[in-house]
């Protein structure tokens, strides 16, 4: 009984654990879009400006849609409400090609990151420790995003 209630525990505690590191690779991933947006703005690339806003928007997106907003009550209802206004400012800057949207919403995202880091770690029992922020793309985010892979 005690081996089933030890199995029990360590596939919840690893399920937990790739479930945050999913969110926190997320955050990470539109954090760079968001990043490169910038910089090819700068070098007035505007195509692939679109093409990193895009993919900035569609993991925001992705990150709104996964709420449980059954559980979650006004923090939920807070946060889809700050995706969304991502959503529009990203939006807005791909319009007019302007930065400040863009600074902007890098900024709230990784504030957000940063808050889900601290999170993580008040996490019981967590095997994985939470990696401190890198530069550049997660590797595997470049396979999973159309075979995208940027040098940091």
């Amino acid at each position: 009984m005690q081996q089933a209630v030890n199995t029990y525990n360590k596939v919840y505690v690893d399920t937990n654990t790739n479930k945050v590191r999913m969110l926190l690779d997320l955050y990470e991933g539109a954090i760079c879009f968001v990043g490169f947006a910038e910089q090819v703005l700068e070098a007035h690339n505007i195509a692939k400006k679109g093409e990193y806003i895009s993919r900035a928007i569609a993991i925001i997106g992705e990150l709104e849609n996964s709420l449980d907003r059954e559980v979650g009550g006004e923090f939920t209802q807070n946060l889809s409400s700050l995706y969304e206004y991502m959503i529009r400012r990203l939006t807005e800057a791909n319009r007019a090609s302007n930065a400040l949207p863009l600074k902007e919403v890098k900024g709230l995202l990784e504030g957000l990151l940063d808050a889900w880091k601290q999170a993580a770690k008040q996490l019981p029992d967590t095997q994985t420790p939470i990696p401190p922020k890198e530069s550049g793309m997660p590797p595997h985010l470049g396979r999973q995003y159309g075979g995208l892979h940027v040098a940091s």
